[in-house]
């Protein structure tokens, strides 16, 4: 049996899953949590993987490892409300295209990308969408894979905590892809962004032929992710329990008519699709989405908005979703990244003027830890929480 040491008490994650569930249920915690999206991309290298990732995309029982040991790395140096020791099937966003047929390419130690020319740019026929087997092709049948794999090989693993509390590390296995990366997103991972982009004006037919397969396609997947374990999922490397991530990266360029005609139609029917299943819907935008937020909150109806940008407008975000959706994110990832602390707590300190009161907030990077940015920043985080963001 080998056993991974985590040098904090059991007791500690409890009282952080307490302040989480009860944020989540909209009522007031002792003080505003703290999230921070850190993905494998970062740690990696910080437990040997600096100059190749590939046996951790090779091998199912190497990644297990890896991510056991990556979150032993976050729970043991980052301060946070981070409480689930979560393991999954880990391809850093290309699973999806794979899926659909398009090429990846993995250099030796950076995240995996989508190969050039484009799938769609290369031959823009659809059929070809149409009959693709999305649960088994690509690298979603290699995460359902190496979900059964990680999972059989989690038995030999046991996680120790300081106060003694021991836990089996199976119980942390789950199947990854709670979602898609996002409808339009993974158009333009089909097509190209600027191609997707100017096929909006020059062929809004066959995007919107384009748009529906990707929904009806996405369905099949969820579906099948959905079955695995009973609605237990990963997604960004934490827990979700009947949450489903709809994305979008692919949608703060649009104009509001263009996201009215093109992307308002789509999300409603995938996202009627997760409501019919008892399941809550997420969103997300990196990049400023100001001209987005009354579509997400009111066309389409989220409960969750994750990882919400540093770029768009908090005050127009709070007054128009604040108190009945989920708003996690904010924190400016470059200041995070190239700031001292005191620009992070500062950074903080004004995010926590426009939620504090605002019921269901997390505060969170906004979105996605760059690697190699300092802990002494992304722990600021947690100081400002604890300085400015408590409830008497």
């Amino acid at each position: 049996m080998n056993r991974i040491q985590i040098n904090i008490p059991y007791e500690e994650l409890l009282k952080r899953k307490k302040r989480w569930d009860t944020t989540m249920q909209f009522k007031q915690p002792d003080r505003v949590p703290v999230l921070q999206y850190i993905g494998s991309r970062y740690w990696l290298p910080l437990i040997g993987y600096e100059n190749d990732f590939s046996p951790y995309f090779s091998d199912p029982k190497v990644m297990l490892e890896a991510q056991l040991y990556g979150q032993k790395w976050i729970l043991e140096n980052i301060r946070s409300d981070f409480h689930n020791i979560v393991v999954y099937p880990d391809f850093m966003w290309v699973e999806d295209v794979s899926a659909f047929g398009g090429e990846t390419s993995f250099p030796k130690n950076d995240s995996p990308w989508v190969t050039r020319p484009h799938m769609l740019e290369k031959d823009d026929d659809l059929e070809k969408l149409k009959s693709c087997d999305v649960v088994h092709g690509g690298f979603h049948g290699k995460m359902i894979d190496y979900y059964r794999r990680m999972k059989d090989a989690a038995a030999g693993y046991l996680v120790v905590f300081s106060d003694g509390m021991e836990i089996a590390a199976d119980d942390f296995v789950y199947p990854g892809g709670a979602g898609v990366i996002g409808i339009a997103a993974l158009a333009g991972d089909l097509c190209s962004v600027e191609k997707f982009s100017m096929d909006l004006y020059d062929k809004p037919g066959w995007v919107k032929e384009l748009l529906d397969i990707i929904v009806d396609k996405s369905i099949e997947w969820i579906e099948a992710v959905l079955a695995l374990d009973n609605g237990k999922m990963a997604f960004c490397s934490d827990y979700y329990e009947n949450i489903i991530h709809i994305g979008d990266d692919g949608t703060a360029q649009m104009s509001p008519d263009q996201f009215r005609e093109f992307m308002v139609p789509a999300f409603s029917k995938l996202a009627g699709f997760i409501t019919s299943r008892n399941c809550k819907v997420q969103a997300h935008n990196c990049g400023k989405a100001d001209h987005l937020l009354k579509f997400w909150a009111d066309d389409i109806g989220i409960d969750r908005y994750l990882g919400f940008s540093y770029q768009t407008d908090k005050e127009k975000l709070r007054d128009i979703m604040g108190g009945r959706i989920q708003l996690l994110g904010g924190i400016n990832t470059a200041k995070l990244y190239e700031g001292t602390p005191e620009d992070v707590r500062r950074d903080c300190r004004k995010n926590l003027r426009v939620f504090q009161e605002c019921s269901g907030y997390v505060m969170m990077d906004g979105h996605n830890i760059a690697p190699g940015t300092p802990v002494e920043n992304i722990n600021a985080m947690m100081e400002a929480a604890e300085e400015y963001g408590t409830y008497q």
